[in-house]
């Protein structure tokens, strides 16, 4: 994984958002609270890489510990928003409240999780 330039990083209202490049596309990664307080700023972050058109953007939810309906509803928004632009949203890392929460809304189906040892490639740089 290639780390570049921290465009957007920072964090508010209990939601750490970052950015880099992984060797093939760029990586949203969140950390904390995905809700209602946080979703404009994970949207922010999402049109600012969508800006380079890219082909696929993966985000990092390994390390959210919570998501509420408005979390999974700006997840559903940024998939939408990818494709009006012709690009592929894909999540990495989902565990937890995270994963079950995907699962009972059905947006795994839709959000396909990448597999392990391609979501490890995409993962948080140390």
């Amino acid at each position: 994984m290639i780390p570049v330039e921290d465009r957007g990083q920072g964090e508010k209202h209990g939601l750490t958002i970052g950015m880099w490049h992984s060797e093939v596309c760029p990586v949203i990664g969140l950390q904390g609270e995905l809700q209602a307080e946080t979703v404009d700023d994970f949207f922010d972050q999402m049109g600012r890489v969508l800006a380079d058109r890219p082909d696929v953007v993966v985000v990092d939810v390994s390390r959210v510990a919570f998501c509420d309906f408005d979390g999974v509803a700006a997840l559903v928004g940024a998939y939408r928003r990818a494709r009006q632009l012709g690009a592929w949203l894909v999540l990495a890392g989902a565990q937890g409240r995270c994963a079950q929460t995907l699962h009972r809304t059905g947006l795994d189906q839709i959000l396909r999780p990448l597999p392990a040892e391609v979501a490890a490639g995409a993962a948080l740089p140390v």
